[in-house]
């Protein structure tokens, strides 16, 4: 059975000021309102309750957690709970020297990037330095033999087989283990992008064409292609919403959130169905055993920002259609 997943978007700040992050992430400020050491420190115990009861899996993300070395400390302390090969940290490479790389090495096995086409070329939802930066840190975490992962999110602006292949060659050059790919959703700042959302038949064509792309390349050498579960055609796909049966998120701020793509440009919750508890005045068990956690792990859910970006969609589409008709 796959283990539970925590997804821990342990600070808001960040280098970068992507477009499309799905959680407002920006350079640190007075306004942002995130738990402090103490309070993320009672969070690593709430983890550890949660482990005796259950196989889990955390997910160190942000923002970026190399921001504050301290949560290193956090990480270390969450890897001696659940182990070292269940705890993965997301990053964008900052700060990642060869020392780094060795510090992480004790701490976990996996580190994930994201990287949405090759260093160097332009891309109108992320500042140029975004991919070198991946880019740059990829070298020492191999160096270290941390298991490396690089997840590409699919929009309208990198949707096309020239960005696919030249980033599926770069990967493989680099030797870099696993390739995820990812379903933009317009959530975060993301929300202002709609339209870079793809259909389900272009995200298929995407599928096949990877695949296809792999299976020409005889290489032993070549990352393992992941797809997003609700993406078409390869054998991981399925309609059915993960929501609190298979994951949860928690925010900056200590907002636990059924789904952790549920966040708005300011790193809060979008909507409240999404609004499980906090974990300043609940622990994640009690949270995880509540009502408004029942309601996810009861009935059967559909995704619902792909039914809602549809809508949006159509909507868009039709309005433009209205006034240039």
């Amino acid at each position: 059975m796959k283990k539970f997943t925590i997804i821990w978007d342990i600070t808001q700040n960040c280098p970068f000021r992507c477009a499309i992050c799905c959680m407002g992430a920006k350079p640190a400020g007075p306004e942002m309102n995130e738990l402090d050491f103490d309070a993320k420190r009672r969070v690593v115990e709430q983890i550890r309750q949660l482990a005796a009861r259950r196989e889990i899996q955390v997910d160190l993300s942000g923002g970026e957690i190399m921001t504050d070395l301290r949560h290193l400390e956090i990480a270390k302390e969450v890897a001696d709970i659940i182990g070292r090969e269940n705890l993965g940290i997301s990053t964008s490479g900052y700060g990642i020297t060869r020392e780094m790389a060795f510090r992480l090495a004790d701490i976990t096995g996996e580190v994930e990037l994201t990287m949405d086409t090759p260093p160097g070329v332009p891309y109108r939802l992320r500042p140029l330095e975004y991919a070198q930066t991946a880019a740059r840190a990829i070298p020492h975490l191999k160096a270290c033999g941390i298991h490396t992962g690089i997840q590409t999110v699919l929009s309208r602006s990198n949707y096309n087989r020239h960005n696919l292949t030249a980033l599926y060659g770069w990967l493989c050059r680099n030797q870099v283990n696993e390739w995820s790919l990812l379903r933009f959703y317009p959530t975060g700042r993301g929300a202002d992008y709609l339209e870079e959302c793809l259909s389900d038949e272009e995200l298929l064509d995407v599928v096949n064409y990877l695949q296809r792309l792999d299976q020409k390349n005889p290489s032993a050498v070549k990352p393992a292609l992941h797809f997003h579960y609700t993406m078409k055609g390869h054998e991981g796909y399925t309609a059915e919403c993960r929501c609190v049966k298979k994951s949860i998120g928690i925010l900056p701020n200590g907002d636990v959130t059924a789904c952790f793509w549920a966040s708005d440009r300011e790193s809060n919750i979008s909507e409240e169905l999404f609004r499980l508890g906090n974990v300043r005045t609940e622990t994640l068990s009690q949270i995880l055993d509540n009502t408004r956690s029942r309601y996810w792990q009861e009935q059967p859910h559909t995704c619902p920002f792909i039914t809602a970006a549809k809508e949006d969609t159509y909507v868009s589409d039709t309005q433009h259609h209205d006034r240039t008709a």
